[in-house]
């Protein structure tokens, strides 16, 4: 067994078998880097020495504040960043698509025409395989906004959402399409809410609350009756405000009474109602927004299926920005189901504030030495 003096260990030092104090007693796991705290644990007990089987593990490259493992864990991170990367444009034309036709759908119902309702089935297939092929979608929808009617964003923004969440519930592809033409139809309602209630920029009084609680009912009534889609196909229109706990409107049901794929839509439509300006508040941090749905208004919603959004998206959802405990910034690329405030980021400020050279990638669940002091906002110019 090999003695190492306490004196020759630097921090972040890995070794390929256990640091042991002893022949019986292991101080610190194979593989796992060497922090200040370990070394002056040690000092501060008087071990002048430890040992090993194995030996060091020599890191290919350095960079300020970082050591960049060149091994399988961030080769993986990296691959995954790059395929969603890869496609961006295409995110972005379906986005960009996707919001010309519900904008032309919806101000047509709005007028009083009867605009085809296959133009949106298509939208919803796109949106579908497009989530089908780049599972880590949301890293750039929060990156995504187009210029228009808020109303438009939100509905796109949250099919997107529910997609993501249906697929983790493995629907089958058919059964995602009629998930995704029920979620862009469900303000469907809102198209015959008079404007000046409906596109108010100040706090809705009383009577103009009661007249917008009247939408779901509008838009199932629209749907089943002007357009001739199947009940299963309008009910997300009919409760996406529906609470689990029988608060909510129209019909104010609970549990099990309200549908699936509703609860599916709730929760992406809270989540992304959260993260976006309105007028009578800022918007929520994607963390913070995590925070309130599963703590404040936890009740408001199916856990299991919030549950398996919180998986599929992180609490420090994929996308979105961190302070890390040495200073420096990072974006979320990845999610560890196990370690849920450790996921895996994208260093884009280094600890002096400098956007580093060539793309360092960091994985919280096995990078041991920082951790995440707070979730920020942060414009990549």
């Amino acid at each position: 067994m090999k003695v190492i003096k306490i004196s020759e260990l630097k921090i972040g030092m890995r070794f390929s078998k256990p640091l042991m104090l002893d022949r019986d007693n292991i101080f610190l796991n194979e593989k796992v880097p060497l922090s200040e705290s370990d070394i002056n644990r040690l000092a501060k007990f008087g071990f002048k020495e430890v040992m090993t089987l194995g030996e060091p593990i020599e890191e290919k490259q350095t960079v300020v504040g970082f050591e960049v493992k060149e091994d399988q864990n961030t080769l993986k991170i990296q691959q995954t960043f790059q395929h969603t990367i890869k496609h961006r444009e295409e995110f972005s034309k379906i986005y960009r698509e996707g919001f010309e036709q519900i904008q032309n759908f919806y101000r047509k119902v709005s007028e009083d025409k009867q605009p085809d309702i296959s133009q949106l089935r298509t939208v919803g297939e796109s949106i579908v395989d497009h989530v089908r092929s780049n599972p880590n979608v949301s890293y750039l929808l929060l990156q995504h906004h187009l210029e228009g009617y808020y109303l438009y964003n939100q509905v796109i923004r949250s099919t997107f959402y529910s997609i993501l969440i249906s697929q983790a519930m493995e629907y089958s592809r058919p059964k995602m399409i009629d998930l995704s033409l029920s979620c862009l139809l469900a303000d469907i309602g809102m198209a015959k809410i008079p404007s000046y209630v409906s596109e108010k920029t100040g706090t809705l009084n009383e009577d103009e609350y009661k007249v917008i609680m009247k939408h779901p009912l509008l838009g199932y009534q629209l749907l089943t009756k002007t357009f001739k889609l199947k009940n299963s196909l309008a009910t997300i229109a009919l409760q996406h405000h529906e609470n689990y706990d029988g608060t909510g409107y129209p019909q104010k049901l609970k549990k099990q009474d309200i549908d699936e794929q509703s609860c599916i839509f709730s929760i992406a439509d809270n989540f992304c109602a959260l993260i976006s300006n309105r007028p009578w508040r800022r918007k929520f941090l994607p963390y913070d927004a995590m925070k309130t749905m599963i703590s404040v208004t936890m009740n408001k919603f199916d856990l299991n299926i919030l549950r398996i959004f919180l998986n599929k998206i992180s609490m420090y959802p994929i996308g979105s920005f961190v302070e890390l405990s040495d200073g420096s910034i990072g974006q979320v690329v990845d999610t560890n189901h196990s370690k849920m405030l450790r996921p895996s980021l994208l260093i884009i400020r280094d600890l002096n504030g400098e956007i580093p050279s060539k793309e360092i990638f960091l994985n919280l669940e096995v990078d041991s030495k920082v951790y995440i002091t707070k979730a920020i906002e942060y414009n990549i110019i």
